[in-house]
């Protein structure tokens, strides 16, 4: 016998499709269990004709004359009470909508398809299967993972883990999981991949939405300089991103002067014990719709993003998008259309005044330091033509132009607080 948690034998017969897929004498059965119903309150299984597999055949019965006057609701408890499921999909919304072949497990040891694909994911995934591997009373009762193509972070400690992997897109699994979880998955999930999960996908996201919606939370909630972030549990929905009603939700303080991969061991660490709080009492939350108001969007990361506009951003503007884009792609300028690459950034105390993208050498804590709106940032090394210390690009050019300075060009990154607020109020 092959079991789901969705379709019972005796409403399968509604789908001509699995009439003609799997060549068993549907309607026979359907009789024959309306007539057990019918004449005993002691069920008896033995006279039910079995499925032997997906493909086997039922053995023919004759037409009960209580067929029209047994309920539904008792003919389908019938098959409920001695778990008579058969693995299909076609009967499914049928089924989901008259309250029938949709019964949840209702408490743990879950089991869990979980999708990711990147850092975030693994410190998701690896509490996951710390849980599982914890012995009795755990919240885990079987994972499996699904990743996108080629080798990631995700697939890596997977197979360190032995745990089974499938490639994205999934086929059709319903029955096989109680529910998903996503974290950083990166791909629009699909209605049809969502109904797969009596309870649906829950989804890790790293903020307080519906504040930063979207791919990049982390380096938007350090560009913005956010002083208060979280991490959010909410329920999957298709077609948008980060739209899902809300099951648990936790603030947090964003710690002084972190980078994005500091904020992401942070919210990850607390977004695990969050999720595990929430498979403990998954069927009894109480989820909440997203506030209309209040909603930004956190667009991918575009390479124009680390280029300095020094004219229009202030130092803490430019401290802020190192933090936040430095583990991706060092700062950029431009010398006379040359391009310039600035790495390992210094604060700088004083300095004098200067035009916008003056660049001088500080002798004392060998570091090159670049005027910007209202005041000076450093930096200890230089990519020009190729990579060098700022003692090398001082003798190298600094050393040789009149009063020993060089004017860096001013390009627009689209970080600008007006260009970026209306950016960000933009749906994904």
């Amino acid at each position: 016998m092959i079991y789901t948690q969705y379709k019972c034998l005796y409403h399968v017969h509604h789908s001509r499709a699995i009439h003609q897929q799997l060549g068993l004498f549907l309607h026979s059965l359907k009789r024959t269990i309306t007539n057990i119903v019918s004449q005993s309150n002691q069920y008896n299984l033995n006279s039910v004709p079995r499925v032997c597999c997906l493909y086997g055949k039922l053995r023919r019965c004759s037409w009960p004359t209580t067929e029209y006057t047994t309920s539904r609701r008792k003919k389908h408890n019938f098959c409920d009470h001695h778990r008579l499921y058969i693995s299909t999909n076609s009967t499914r919304q049928h089924c989901e909508s008259r309250e029938f072949c949709t019964e949840k497990q209702s408490r743990p040891p879950w089991r869990i398809l979980f999708f990711g694909s990147d850092v975030f994911s693994v410190k998701i995934l690896q509490v996951l299967q710390e849980n599982r591997s914890a012995g009795s009373n755990t919240l885990v009762g079987a994972l499996d993972v699904v990743s996108t193509e080629g080798q990631n972070s995700v697939r890596t400690y997977a197979d360190t883990m032995g745990v089974s992997v499938r490639d994205w897109p999934i086929p059709d699994l319903t029955g096989s999981y109680d529910v998903g979880v996503l974290a950083s998955f990166g791909h629009l999930v699909p209605g049809k991949v969502i109904r797969m999960f009596p309870h649906g996908i829950l989804n890790v996201h790293p903020s307080l939405l519906p504040r930063w919606r979207g791919a990049s939370p982390l380096v938007h909630t350090i560009l913005s300089r956010d002083k208060v972030t979280g991490v959010t549990i909410m329920r999957l929905k298709p077609k948008h991103f980060d739209v899902g009603t809300v099951l648990a939700q936790e603030k947090m303080l964003v710690p002084d002067e972190c980078t994005t991969p500091q904020l992401l061991d942070v919210t990850a660490r607390q977004g695990s014990h969050l999720l595990l709080r929430t498979l403990r009492t998954l069927s009894n939350i109480q989820e909440k719709e997203q506030d209309k108001d209040g909603v930004t969007y956190a667009h991918k990361v575009r390479p124009a993003m680390a280029y300095i506009d020094w004219d229009q951003q202030t130092m803490e503007e430019i401290h802020a998008q190192y933090r936040a884009l430095s583990h991706m792609m060092p700062l950029r300028s431009e010398l006379k259309g040359h391009p310039v690459k600035l790495l390992d950034m210094h604060t700088v105390s004083e300095g004098g005044a200067a035009a916008p993208g003056t660049v001088i050498f500080d002798k004392k804590q060998k570091i090159l330091c670049v005027r910007c709106q209202n005041g000076w940032v450093g930096f200890e090394n230089i990519v020009f033509k190729k990579k060098m210390s700022a003692q090398a690009f001082f003798n190298g050019y600094l050393s040789k132009v009149p009063e020993r300075k060089l004017l860096l060009d001013c390009v627009k990154n689209g970080l600008d607080k007006e260009r970026y607020m209306q950016r960000i109020l933009q749906r994904v």
